[in-house]
């Protein structure tokens, strides 16, 4: 993303979205209006279904309920966490399920360069977008990572948790249920 596109990202952030959250969204939060950049991948921005646009907000993506994955480029926990995320990130992408759950990662205080790095490991299967600015990171209240956020289009939380979700079956569990 040029240094203008990432200018006028944080400028659309700060005074589309409100204040920004005191404290890490909870369970029963509305999460503030939030304008997100594009992943800089063409198949995260596929996966999103935001081909050709340059910001989006949950309105714009086609899903049920909206998964944020809270990361560190360097967070040993969010390693830790990895094989777990993208086995749910294939099991939400089945059957039923398929096409109702946006899921992507938010790499706080990540660059471009960076999030290009992580994803070329294999670690993640699904968008990460870059937030080198911690714009977004600090409109979500400055969570730890790894930080899980699970919310409806409207932005209401459904679902939060920090640090390493140890029973991804119990999560996925959840969603199917927050689905039915």
């Amino acid at each position: 993303m040029t240094a203008l596109i990432r200018t006028m990202v944080i400028f659309l952030f700060l005074f589309t979205s409100g204040s920004a959250l005191a404290a890490p969204p909870a369970t029963g939060d509305t999460l503030p209006e939030l304008v997100f950049p594009v992943p800089a991948d063409p198949a995260g921005q596929e996966m999103l279904g935001v081909t050709g646009k340059t910001t989006f907000t949950f309105a714009d993506l086609k899903a049920d309920l909206v998964f944020i994955e809270i990361i560190g480029v360097y967070c040993p926990q969010c390693v830790k966490q990895s094989p777990g995320f993208k086995t749910l990130f294939n099991r939400l992408n089945k059957g039923k399920l398929q096409g109702r759950v946006a899921m992507f990662g938010l790499a706080a205080g990540g660059t471009e360069a960076e999030v290009k790095m992580l994803l070329g490991t294999g670690q993640y299967l699904f968008p990460v977008l870059s937030d080198p600015e911690y714009a977004l990171h600090k409109a979500l209240g400055e969570p730890l990572t790894p930080y899980t956020i699970v919310c409806k289009p409207d932005g209401s939380v459904v679902y939060d948790h920090l640090g390493v979700v140890e029973d991804v079956d119990a999560l996925y569990q959840h969603v199917k249920t927050l689905l039915d």
